[in-house]
């Protein structure tokens, strides 16, 4: 999944730090968790998982990736409509006919064609399909036929397609002017890999520095956010789907409110004090904090603010990203993605 930050790459990199540093306690706390992908990756190792994240899409992931330890049965669609499996259901939501919902009528060139404000997300077909199923998954849920683990599952299978049939360059804060050919590919959900490990993981839809207060970890991993763009306007699509309330700003891309959903680690004036607070309040025995090259908190600010808490390391890797220029071509960057690895002084 295209995704601001993804860690998907570095994962052997921040395992390596772990394993380098001899750590063998196995409460680990990923306390901006995105798409989970760390998170994922330690509860495939058979760590006690804890994860946060204060945007909606990612409590969504969270709960079929990390709390989830039970293979779905769909009892409750057996009678109804023969599902009997999450591959039944899956199949069924591939099948079922789209329709002109809310997502058409506000994402689709076809749906606000002669509108204030014309938006090309989706194709028509594709814009419909997402929101019969959305609107299926919903009912299931309501009328209690699927359980809230199996709501969860299905909403993750929809969400993750999402990105591949999109008409953007690589986040939601607008859409392209000139359609991609991704858009044009047909929606068609595939089964989440689940993870089943039976350990009592826990998942948080909060804002990570008043969670900090509220929970103990082993390892604390912090990623958050590196410069000014926040994940709320970026992501606001994938948001409003998994919300459901229906409800957008009538403007040009149909972002949501997300005056609650600002974080402070995007502000150059607030992310060195939201940091210190971060990590003056975090109760753990070790600290990974994950950044790169081209974050807003100085590296002289981190080293100042992590060498009171202990005894700090610092891990680099160089990597290349491609970034979109004004000229319309691409070039690929080299960044360095450091781990601050922190060992907490006892008290």
């Amino acid at each position: 999944m295209r995704y601001i930050g993804n860690k998907q790459n570095l994962l052997e990199f921040i395992y390596s730090v772990v394993t380098e540093n001899c750590i063998n306690e196995k409460v680990f706390c990923d306390i901006f968790s995105g798409t989970t992908s760390v998170a994922k990756y330690f509860k495939e190792r058979d760590y006690t998982v804890i994860s946060n994240d204060f945007m909606e899409y990612s409590y969504v992931f969270q709960k079929a990736y990390i709390s989830n330890n039970n293979v779905p049965t769909f009892e409750g669609l057996k009678s109804e409509v023969n599902i009997a499996s999450l591959q039944d259901a899956i199949n069924f939501l591939n099948e079922i006919p789209g329709i002109k919902g809310f997502i058409y009528n506000n994402f689709s060139k076809e749906g606000t064609k002669n509108k204030k404000h014309e938006r090309n997300y989706f194709s028509s077909e594709n814009a419909q399909k997402i929101d019969a199923i959305r609107e299926q998954i919903q009912i299931w849920y309501e009328e209690n036929k699927i359980t809230e683990n199996e709501f969860y599952i299905l909403l993750t299978s929809l969400l993750e397609i999402i990105p591949s049939i999109s008409n953007i360059s690589g986040t939601y804060g607008a859409f392209l002017k000139i359609d991609d050919p991704r858009k044009f590919k047909k929606l068609n959900l595939e089964i989440p890999r689940l993870i089943f490990k039976g350990k009592n993981h826990r998942v948080y839809k909060k804002d990570s520095n008043l969670l900090i207060k509220e929970i103990e970890s082993d390892i604390l991993y912090i990623d958050p956010p590196y410069n000014s763009r926040q994940y709320a306007p970026n992501y606001h699509v994938l948001e409003t789907i998994a919300v459901w309330d229906k409800k957008i700003k009538d403007n040009k891309t149909g972002l949501r409110d997300y005056i609650y959903q600002k974080s402070e680690y995007c502000l150059k004036n607030k992310c060195i004090s939201a940091f210190e607070y971060l990590i003056n309040n975090a109760k753990c025995k070790y600290i990974l904090f994950s950044y790169n090259s081209e974050g807003i908190i100085p590296y002289n600010e981190i080293i100042r603010i992590l060498s009171k808490k202990g005894e700090i390391k610092i891990y680099t890797k160089e990597y290349r990203r491609f970034k979109s220029n004004s000229n319309g071509t691409n070039e690929k960057k080299i960044l360095k993605e450091y781990i601050f690895y922190c060992n907490v002084r006892r008290e």
